[in-house]
């Protein structure tokens, strides 16, 4: 998915970007939708867990709103930005519409992502947005171990901030 989200973003690229993850993911509760048969995205958001907080840089904090989502998205992590993408494609999902671009110095606070056991594992994560609102997504079972290695790169490309 990194190879579709880097061609996507060809004229969108800031300078230098490198593209460093794009991994398949549904709105909060969309994994399970769809496991049961529904329609992916017909399911409003359920309710987020409270997770622990792995980092926070001592930048402004995230309204505790949660951003809008279709119900499948791409979500890409580049060495400036945490991009999210809807899903285009009818078979083959590729990114689509770019619907939210944030620099990494917005990243107010990474949740610990949560495993949700079952037939419809899904690894849940929430990322606060300084003066946005809190992005919460889940990756579907087979997207588990690339969704983590993804967070784990991105609280390593955060930002120090001075007083750390």
């Amino acid at each position: 998915m990194t190879e579709k989200v880097e061609l996507r973003l060809t004229d969108a690229k800031l300078p230098g970007e490198r593209v460093l993850y794009g991994v398949l993911a549904f709105r909060v509760g969309g994994v399970r939708t769809t496991m049961i048969g529904g329609a992916a995205g017909l399911a409003g958001s359920a309710g987020a867990a409270t997770m622990a907080v792995i980092t926070s840089r001592g930048r402004a904090a995230a309204p505790d709103v949660p951003l809008r989502l279709p119900g499948r998205i791409i979500i890409a992590l580049t060495d400036q930005r945490l991009l999210v993408f809807s899903v285009g494609g009818v078979i083959v999902g590729k990114p689509g519409k770019l619907l939210h671009s944030f620099a990494l110095d917005q990243v107010a606070w990474v949740g610990e992502p949560e495993l949700i056991p079952g037939a419809a594992q899904a690894l849940r994560v929430q990322i606060g947005m300084a003066g946005v609102g809190v992005l919460a997504f889940e990756h579907p079972r087979l997207q588990v171990t690339e969704g983590r290695n993804m967070i784990k790169r991105l609280v390593r490309e955060l930002p120090q901030s001075p007083a750390a």
